[in-house]
């Protein structure tokens, strides 16, 4: 079943990459972070699996969304964060289409989730606490911290200490305290070893 894994998830990357390739790359490292956070919490098996595929496919969605918006060059309005938003649950859909995919569903949900907050004002659902999936969870915190400290074209990357201390603040709120945690508990240079892949 890893090999199913390993075959299909570099075709859909792939694909990502070539409709975006600023969002292939930001996912295969939010795929290597949330890994390694994964291990530190200690998950194995089947579960590191499903996260790991999930994690480098979180935004496959965006295939789904208008250059205008996928690529606009500052904050989105209104009407466009509504479509953006929406990539979730297109990601959900692409993951679901192949039915022989093993973990197919448990993969589709950590992508359809990962946006939700633990305060219940994320989306597509407004999920709240443990209502979220576990590993939707981990994600979230994986990717926020890569989004952060990655440069944007309306605004520079935050350093480490800003986006840990954004972390901490969005703790209870944004995300499960319980990651948070995870994450504030490795320090500054255990995240060196997912940097080079910013290229």
């Amino acid at each position: 079943m890893e090999t199913w894994l390993s075959r299909i998830e570099p075709v859909l990357h792939e694909t990502l990459g070539h409709r975006d390739a600023h969002t292939a790359v930001h996912c295969a490292r939010v795929g290597m972070l949330a890994l390694a956070l994964a291990r530190v919490f200690g998950l194995s098996g089947s579960d590191l699996l499903i996260l790991g595929t999930a994690a480098r496919l979180h935004d496959i969605g965006k295939i789904g969304i208008p250059d205008a918006i996928l690529r606009k060059p500052g904050p989105l309005d209104a009407a466009e964060w509504a479509i953006m938003q929406s990539h979730s649950e297109r990601g959900e859909r692409i993951v679901r289409a192949d039915p022989g995919l093993p973990w197919r569903d448990d993969i589709a949900l950590v992508i359809r989730h990962h946006h939700e907050h633990y305060d219940g004002s994320g989306y597509p659902d407004g999920l709240r606490g443990q209502a979220i999936p576990l590993l939707s969870r981990l994600l979230s915190v994986a990717d926020s911290y890569d989004a952060m400290t990655e440069p944007r074209a309306y605004r520079l990357e935050r350093s480490h200490r800003e986006a840990m201390t954004t972390l901490r603040d969005e703790s209870g709120g944004k995300h499960d305290p319980q990651m948070v945690d995870l994450i504030l508990s490795r320090d500054e240079t255990w995240f060196m070893q997912f940097g080079e892949s910013r290229g």
